[in-house]
């Protein structure tokens, strides 16, 4: 009878110290130098890892198997390793790194999205935008924007996506033709959005110098004085509020507010980028 327990015992231990090993195997690029994994050859290494995913491995094994998968581009091993994971947001968001790596946007986003993961669909917006491809940034934008919206304890994170939106709807505008409806849509949105930020963060002079730059693009003035003059009693002691109110004085048109401005601003940060926009706008 003791043979009967015995042999599974056996063949179940063997079984926990091939996946002990194997495991070893995956993370051994993170094993400390002398490390025994260290010295398993690189071919060698690369066959183990490449097991039949119909294999009986544990779920946080084969994670790490279709990781290391998608690290080599090994896409059709790392599928495998996928499809076989329980539904979770790690499985998801593979799935997403997958259909990226196979030039997929479109399903990486979702898959990426339904996993909370919006560190990934921050990277694609970056990247969107520093290809100037401003239309596929805002969509995806916004799909953060209405995720974080869902979570009441993301408020500082929806301030900053709000303000991110504005800065796309920002930079957008500046690559449509001056004077057109379009332009002055993206504009407006810009503007929107950056309000949404300064709700939010009220205190941030960050959000509220945005804010009041918007506003003088689209012709707020009033708004944008008393917008500089929030972040000027938030700290004093920052040129930018004191350029924003020239800037605001200048452009109606009171020349001589706007240089007092300027100087007070000058004395702040007299290498600040913004205080010498202005001087060049006055010829000063």
């Amino acid at each position: 009878m003791r043979i009967v327990w015995v042999v599974p015992l056996v063949l179940l231990a063997a079984f926990l110290l091939a996946i002990q090993f194997v495991a070893g195997i995956a993370l051994r690029s993170d094993a400390q130098t002398g490390s025994w994994v260290r010295l398993v050859p690189e071919p060698l290494a690369l066959r183990i890892e490449q097991l039949d995913p119909r294999l009986p491995l544990p779920p946080a094994l084969r994670l790490v198997l279709a990781r290391r998968a998608l690290e080599r581009d090994d896409l059709e091993v790392a599928q495998a390793y996928i499809e076989r994971l329980p539904q979770s947001p790690d499985r998801l968001a593979l799935a997403g790194r997958l259909a990226e790596l196979r030039g997929d946007g479109a399903a990486s986003l979702r898959a990426y999205l339904a996993a909370g993961d919006l560190d990934d669909v921050e990277r694609r917006v970056d990247a969107l935008a520093a290809q100037q491809r401003f239309d596929r940034a805002l969509v995806l934008q916004n799909a953060i924007v209405a995720r974080l919206r869902t979570d009441p304890t993301q408020t500082d994170a929806l301030a900053q996506a709000y303000y991110e939106l504005g800065q796309l709807d920002e930079a957008r505008s500046w690559r449509l033709r001056i004077f057109s409806p379009p332009r002055y849509g993206a504009e407006a949105q810009a503007a929107a959005a950056y309000a949404e930020a300064v709700a939010l963060a009220p205190l941030s002079e960050r959000y509220l110098i945005a804010y009041g730059n918007q506003l003088l693009n689209v012709k707020r003035g009033a708004e944008a004085e008393r917008t500089f003059a929030r972040a000027y009693d938030i700290d004093p002691a920052s040129p930018e509020p004191l350029v924003g109110l020239g800037e605001a004085a200048f452009r109606r048109g009171n020349v001589a507010t706007a240089r007092s401005y300027l100087e007070r601003a000058r004395k702040a940060g007299p290498q600040d980028a913004a205080v010498a926009r202005l001087a060049r706008e006055l010829g000063v």
